[in-house]
């Protein structure tokens, strides 16, 4: 029985040791966050540090702790690839088209005459009679404008207040026209000291050559003092941060280049720095996440740089999925000579992730990360911050990293050593090895058990001797 009782117990009180709470030692690398303030919610974006020294793609080895060696919740937030790039606007020439009535317009037969600025020089009226001088429209020149506009900005002089109707319409070829805005408000209005403008009139982004612009319920006087073209936003590439690596050549496979680069650098771009100059090859890319499995294909294209007037031109960057893997290789087309003598580099970009945690406790805070053995334990951005969205602000304070201050490190910029490298070796599964254990010994005891009861059998036979069957 004590036997039994034993190996009930012995599993349960070594997995409760294997899973203890997790600290600061516990993991190999950290780095001192400095915050101002008593705010609840925190942010940072990740140091290069940080890819470079955790152990898992996802960073499910990164914790932040509080002075006391409290895990606090964090969650990272999601990154934008692109971002938003306002366009300032642009001023556009006009010229004043007359006629006795807005009828007329049809009839006015425009003479152009170009310059280099694009500037509409000159307006004819197709009866040749000399034309009266009331208003019916503006003429817009649009040529110079390089990207779509989505609206107009009009600035009006007018001694008097207005609540007027404009309508605009859009042409290629000064023949053809299309409405895209019909009776849009034009307003200023006074009235005890407030005031009412509205001069900005939206419509469908486009690009036309040339724009005509009409107004009615203007009082008389009025014009056009100035006109502006707004741009629709530009959607850009947000500015990645890059990672050099230099290749090593293959043994016994020429053409073939291997790269490590000692981290989990979650690379979405990849350009190369070849060897020579004038150098045009085909390429593949393959990548693994570790060095013993097998390699799989990335992207493929033709890797290029060219001197050209005094210049260097190179391919583009190659656009490839999100890849955190540690090990690539390179293999370029012998066509040509490949890339001739020397070895490339690769260089990844990437958008570092941005950290979001909750200040419980007192500062210092510390961000750690490397171990072999941690479980993902980050929030996901909504249970964290309630409200979240991603098209508005993040209510939370921007925080910074201090420089390491103990000599124990790993590198000139690195942070400080805390559990160091017994947290990066991969350690034995105590949890998985006391399972089999606690079932050898359960077996070995069964069968103790059973050789027993059969030994007790034998015995009973043994003692109780042969019956006597013969009559008397």
């Amino acid at each position: 029985m004590r036997v039994a009782t034993l190996a009930a117990y012995l599993p349960g009180l070594l997995a409760a040791n294997a899973f203890c709470a997790e600290g600061p030692s516990s993991f190999a690398y950290g780095i001192t966050i400095r915050t101002d303030g008593g705010e609840a919610l925190y942010r940072l974006e990740l140091p290069r540090a940080v890819y470079r020294g955790a152990v898992r793609r996802d960073l499910g080895d990164l914790r932040v702790f509080n002075r006391a060696g409290e895990v606090v919740p964090h969650a990272f937030r999601p990154r934008a690839t692109t971002e938003v790039q306002k366009r300032e606007q642009v001023t556009l020439p006009f010229f004043p088209l007359y006629g006795e009535d807005a009828k007329q317009l049809d009839g006015l037969s425009l003479r152009v005459e170009r310059r280099p600025s694009g500037t509409i020089i000159k307006l004819d009226e197709r009866s040749g009679k000399q034309p009266s001088k009331k208003l019916l429209a503006y003429l817009v020149d649009a040529t110079a404008l390089r990207d779509p506009v989505r609206a107009l900005e009009l600035e009006v002089k007018s001694s008097a207040a207005y609540s007027a109707n404009v309508s605009v319409e859009a042409s290629d070829d000064l023949s053809s026209w299309r409405t895209v805005a019909a009776q849009a408000p034009l307003l200023s209005l006074q009235h005890e000291g407030a005031k009412l403008e509205q001069g900005r009139i939206e419509f469908a982004s486009r690009k036309p050559k040339y724009l005509r612009i009409s107004w009615t319920g203007m009082p008389a006087g009025a014009e056009l003092g100035a006109l502006r073209g707004e741009p629709g936003d530009a959607r850009i590439d947000v500015a990645r941060q890059w990672e050099t690596v230099a290749g090593r050549p293959v043994a016994d496979k020429i053409g073939d280049y291997a790269f490590d680069t000692q981290g989990v650098f979650p690379a979405d771009r990849v350009r190369f720095e070849l060897p020579q100059a004038n150098t045009v090859a085909q390429i593949q890319l393959f990548s693994r996440v570790r060095s013993d499995t097998p390699w799989r294909s990335v992207s493929r294209g033709t890797a290029y740089r060219l001197r050209r007037d005094g210049a260097e031109v190179s391919n583009p960057d190659m656009a490839i999925g999100e890849n955190a893997d540690r090990y690539w290789l390179l293999k370029a087309d012998q066509k040509g000579g490949g890339l001739g003598a020397g070895e490339p580099k690769l260089l990844l970009g990437w958008i570092p992730n941005e950290i979001v945690w909750v200040a419980r406790g007192e500062p210092p805070f510390t961000l750690a990360y490397g171990s072999r053995d941690a479980k993902p334990s980050a929030y996901s951005i909504e249970s964290l911050v309630p409200g979240y969205s991603r098209d508005a602000d993040l209510d939370a304070k921007v925080a910074s990293t201090e420089p390491a201050a103990s000599v124990k490190s790993v590198g000139a910029d690195a942070p400080t050593v805390l559990g160091g490298q017994r947290a990066l070796e991969e350690r034995i599964d105590v949890k998985r090895w006391t399972l089999w254990a606690a079932l050898v010994l359960g077996v070995a005891f069964l069968g103790w058990m059973a050789w027993r009861l059969l030994k007790q059998m034998d015995k009973s036979r043994g003692s109780s001797g042969p019956q006597d069957t013969s009559p008397r």
